[in-house]
């Protein structure tokens, strides 16, 4: 599974939800997005694409719970998240239902694995040039 279904609760004060999807691709997090109204659903924004670049990101945490699995994604600036709506300046709270928490177990190691690579990197090209 590619595209991972996503949501956000208690934005703009409680009162709207993200859902969307996430899926990694070679040159980052893809996100394709849609803010809802929480309460009685009757507005629904365009949907929205944003690619979250692996250099962007500063790091990842998961949570796993009886019935869904939250993922939290740091970034190195608020400027880089300001398109996802969320509660925090520098990191966003991904919330996955339960039946996605093995694809979601997936896509994090991936990632993790990726971000490693690439610190790595720049480890090597900081010190070769020194």
């Amino acid at each position: 599974m590619n595209n991972i279904p996503f949501y956000i609760d208690g934005v703009y004060g409680g009162f709207m939800r993200v859902e969307g999807i996430m899926r990694l691709e070679k040159d980052g997090l893809y996100l394709e997005f849609q803010v809802k109204d929480a309460l009685v659903e009757a507005y629904k924004s365009s949907v929205k694409t944003h690619l979250l670049a692996l250099k962007d990101i500063d790091a990842l945490d998961t949570k796993v719970g009886w019935f869904r699995s939250r993922l939290w994604i740091y970034a190195q600036s608020g400027k880089i998240l300001e398109v996802i709506p969320g509660n925090d300046l520098t990191h966003r709270v991904f919330s996955f239902k339960r039946a996605y928490r093995s694809a979601l177990a997936n896509l994090v190691s991936q990632l993790n694995l990726e971000l490693s690579e690439q610190k790595l990197k720049e480890l090597d090209e900081r010190y070769r040039l020194s």
